[in-house]
């Protein structure tokens, strides 16, 4: 699926005269000598042949950060997320290779010279001004936040361009991987949160630096998904073990509030959705055919089965229940029921299934378009029907919220989806693919973690078109959500 990026990066030789400046670069000085004499040149990344040298055009700084096929080429501070480096670096003491070496066809930059790109990357990878990439109004962007299991780094993504423009290094143990696993945002934009499958530790960012406010420990657990009142005061995580529970935070003190669960009371809790008030709390049983039901001020926990005519049960295989996501007028909730390849839809008064939706295999994640009034669900495993013979593997359904019935299925170049999210002011639909199959694509550059880059899409709902394919992530990235 990458064959194409090696296919263009070969068909075209580089050639060291450069093009007449006809703006300036904007880069700094010793970097400018570097890429405009050995990658900005005739035949290569210029203006006039970028097109053909995977749609990355470095004749200057601001046409760099447009990036190229497979997405943003420069990181600030994050040297094993730029690909830019890893193309032009032989040095294995210096930092990761990717091949073909850049420049194509001539000689490889020396020690010096990679050392210069190196420690412009570490430090921000500026302009000539000392601007950072994506510096103004970073506070105020819209932005999508990706969560990378493997590399414990959350993406940041720039709703406009469709571009990474930053990783943030989440966790609490420098020296340990602890996955994380869930990331939300609040409803009013100020904060963002994870928390991981294998780690203590329950964050609080501010999405406008990006920055860690706060943490508090939450003790060991396999902490799964984030669900917040819709007042942003309090947060619940699920802890997916056999004898599970729910955190409840005070987002404002990130205090522990009190915990529901324990003594055989939840059993593999994982999926979680509010009622418009915040009263009631929906928590799906990962395993067998049962969804919880807790009113935390009295309190009380009543099991519902998604299974007509059958009692509610926690036996693997059943219906296998995963996420739980209340439609836009809290009239009905979706359950995505991963054993039995359907979506199941209750109504929010009575909880009474209201429908049984198939859909394709091991669906996963939840996301509505408001606008649309349309459900989109991922299927992690299907099978595609468009791109049979290539490293395809997953598809998106569609439903119709009003009628309950599929309408439409992207048959993307995906691989493994499992996080999406919806953009209603853009019309963008944001697809994430793992990519942790070793069967899958071949991932375009390397990553400091162990595993496999995965990358994203953004699908314009107005065409149904893909607008950005195969955008390059981290590691194993698995959760989206929308600032």
């Amino acid at each position: 699926m990458r064959a194409y990026l090696l296919i263009l990066l070969f068909l075209f030789s580089c050639q060291k005269s450069i093009d007449p400046k006809f703006e300036e670069s904007n880069y700094p000085v010793e970097v400018e000598k570097i890429i405009l004499n050995k990658c900005a040149t005739t035949g290569c990344h210029n203006d006039k042949s970028f097109q053909n040298a995977a749609n990355l055009n470095l004749r200057s700084w601001s046409k760099m950060l447009e990036g190229g096929v497979g997405g943003s080429v420069v990181i600030p501070y994050f040297l094993d997320q730029s690909s830019l480096f890893q193309f032009v670096n032989t040095y294995s003491n210096l930092g990761l290779i990717a091949t073909p070496t850049m420049p194509l066809n001539a000689p490889v930059l020396s020690t010096d010279e990679v050392l210069t790109i190196k420690n412009w990357i570490e430090n921000g990878c500026r302009n000539k001004a000392n601007e950072l990439p994506f510096q103004q109004n970073y506070a105020n962007r819209k932005k999508a936040y990706i969560c990378n299991q493997g590399c414990d780094l959350v993406s940041v993504v720039d709703v406009e361009t469709n571009l990474v423009i930053r990783y943030v290094k989440v966790g609490h143990d420098p020296n340990a991987i602890e996955l994380p696993h869930g990331v939300k945002t609040s409803k009013d934009g100020k904060y963002w949160y994870v928390c991981f499958n294998a780690g203590s530790y329950f964050q609080k960012y501010d999405a406008q630096t990006d920055s860690l406010i706060s943490e508090t420990n939450i003790g060991p657990g396999n902490w799964n998904v984030i669900g917040i009142s819709p007042d942003d005061n309090t947060g619940y995580v699920s802890n997916l073990t056999s004898n599970g529970k729910l955190v409840v935070v005070n987002l404002q003190t990130m205090q522990i509030q009190n915990t529901i669960g324990g003594s055989g009371l939840l059993n593999s809790p994982h999926g979680i959705a509010l009622t418009k008030t915040g009263d009631t709390i929906y928590v799906s049983a990962q395993y067998g055919n049962t969804i919880y039901r807790i009113v935390p001020s009295i309190p009380q926990i009543d099991k519902i089965s998604v299974e007509k005519g059958k009692a509610p049960v926690t036996t693997p295989q059943l219906k296998d229940p995963h996420e739980i996501l209340m439609s836009p007028d809290f009239s009905k909730y979706f359950i995505t029921c991963e054993a039995s390849d359907e979506v199941v839809v209750m109504d929010a008064k009575v909880d009474t299934i209201l429908k049984t939706i198939p859909v394709g295999i091991y669906p996963k994640a939840l996301a509505y378009s408001k606008n649309r009034n349309l459900l989109f669900v991922t299927c992690q495993e299907d099978n595609s029907l468009l791109y049979p013979t290539l490293k395809v593997i997953g598809t998106v359904y569609v439903i119709d919220m009003n009628t309950l019935n599929v309408v439409k299925i992207l048959d993307e170049k995906f691989y493994q989806p499992h996080g999406i999210a919806v953009d209603d002011r853009t019309n963008k639909l944001y697809v994430v693919s793992r990519n942790s199959n070793p069967n899958g694509p071949a991932p375009h550059h390397a990553s400091g973690c162990d595993g496999r880059n995965g990358f994203f899409h953004v699908i314009d709902l107005n065409t149904w078109k893909a607008i950005k394919r195969n955008s390059e992530l981290s590691t194993d990235p698995y959760n989206i959500d929308i600032r």
